[in-house]
C-alpha cells in the first residue's frame, strides 16, 4: 500500500514537472519533426500541387534529377563558396575584441561593444538596402572612397556585376556579422585567467609570445564556436539574395549568388515541384549535418576532458 502511494505521488510530481516543458515538446512535434518526416516523405515522391491528386512513389528520381541538374551543383558551390568567404568576419571580429579589450573595463570599452554590435540590430532587409546604396557602380559610397584613394574614377559593380557580386554579398554578410563574432570573441578573451599573463610576463615573454602562446591557444574553442556557427548560417544564407537578385531565385546576375535555398525556394513556389524541393532540402538537412560532425571531431568536442 505504502508503494503505490509512493509510485502514485512520485508519478504526480513527474507530471508537474513535464507540464512546464509540454508546451514547448508539442510545438517541436508539430511545427518541427512533423514537417520534417513528411519532406523525406515527400522527396521519395512526385508531387505538383499539395492535397490534390495522388502522389506517385517514385523512389530516388528526385535526387538523381537536382543532382544532374547543373544550377543545383552550382548552388552548392555558391553556397559553400559564399559561407567561406563569410569566414572572414572571424579574424576581423578577434583582431576588434582585442582592441577593445585593451582599452580597459569602462565607458569607452561599452561604447565600443555597443557601436560594434548595433549592425546586428538593424534587420535584414534595410541592411540590403543600405548596401544596395553603398555598393552600387556610378556613385557607391564603396566606389567613391576607392576612386580617392586611388586617384581614378572606380565603377565596380559589387551587386550588379558577376565578376564581383560575391565581394560584394560577403562585404554586406560581414558588416552584419562582425559585431556578433567580436562579442563572442571579447567574453572569451577576457574569461583568460589574467594570473597566466603575470607568470609569462615574470618568465621574460614579450606581448608577442603571450599573445601567440597564450591568448591564441585559449581562443580555440571559441574560434571552433564560431566557425561551425558561421558555416551553419552560410548554408541557411538567403533573405538577403533573394532581395539582391531583384526578389527572385535565380541568384542573380548570372546565378552566382543562388545558393541551395534558393534553389529549394524556386520549386516551392516559383515553379512548384514539391518532390524535387524536399529532396534539395534533404541533401542540405544531409551537408549540415555532416559538415557540422566533422567541425565537432576536428575541434576535439567529443574527446572526453581529462579530470
Amino acid at each position: 500500500m505504502k508503494d503505490r502511494q509512493a509510485l502514485k505521488l512520485k508519478i504526480k510530481k513527474q507530471l508537474v514537472w513535464y507540464s512546464f516543458i509540454i508546451v514547448s515538446i508539442i510545438t517541436l512535434i508539430v511545427l518541427t519533426y512533423i514537417p520534417m518526416l513528411t519532406t523525406i516523405k515527400y522527396s521519395f515522391h512526385d508531387i505538383q500541387v499539395l492535397g490534390f491528386g495522388e502522389d506517385k512513389f517514385i523512389g530516388f528520381q528526385n535526387y538523381e534529377k537536382i543532382m544532374n541538374n547543373s544550377s543545383f551543383v552550382k548552388s552548392i558551390g555558391n553556397t559553400f563558396l559564399l559561407a567561406l568567404m563569410s569566414l572572414v568576419s572571424i579574424p576581423v571580429g578577434f583582431i576588434l575584441a582585442s582592441l577593445i579589450n585593451n582599452v580597459g573595463k569602462g565607458k569607452w570599452q561599452s561604447f565600443f561593444r555597443v557601436g560594434y554590435y548595433f549592425p546586428n540590430i538593424i534587420t535584414g532587409v534595410s541592411v540590403v538596402l543600405i548596401f544596395q546604396v553603398v555598393l552600387k557602380a556610378n556613385g557607391g559610397l564603396l566606389n567613391n572612397a576607392l576612386s580617392m584613394l586611388t586617384g581614378h574614377e572606380i565603377a565596380i559593380g559589387w551587386l550588379s556585376d558577376s565578376h564581383y557580386s560575391r565581394f560584394g554579398a560577403t562585404i554586406l554578410s560581414v558588416w552584419g556579422s562582425i559585431g556578433y563574432s567580436m562579442l563572442i570573441n571579447l567574453a572569451s578573451l577576457q574569461s583568460i585567467p589574467s594570473e597566466i599573463y603575470e607568470a609569462a610576463e615574470v618568465d621574460g615573454a614579450n606581448a608577442l609570445k603571450q599573445w601567440w602562446y597564450i591568448t591564441i591557444p585559449q581562443m580555440t574553442s571559441c574560434f571552433a564556436f564560431l566557425f561551425i556557427t558561421s558555416i551553419i548560417n552560410g548554408l541557411a544564407r538567403f533573405s538577403d539574395l533573394f532581395i539582391i537578385g531583384g526578389n527572385t531565385s535565380a541568384g542573380r546576375p548570372g546565378g552566382t549568388l543562388q545558393t541551395i535555398l534558393m534553389y529549394i525556394y524556386q520549386f516551392s513556389f516559383e515553379s512548384p515541384q514539391y518532390g524535387i524541393a524536399s529532396a534539395g532540402a534533404m541533401i542540405l538537412f544531409i551537408l549540415t549535418f555532416v559538415i557540422t560532425l566533422i567541425n565537432l571531431k576536428m575541434t576535439g568536442f567529443f574527446k572526453k576532458k581529462e579530470a
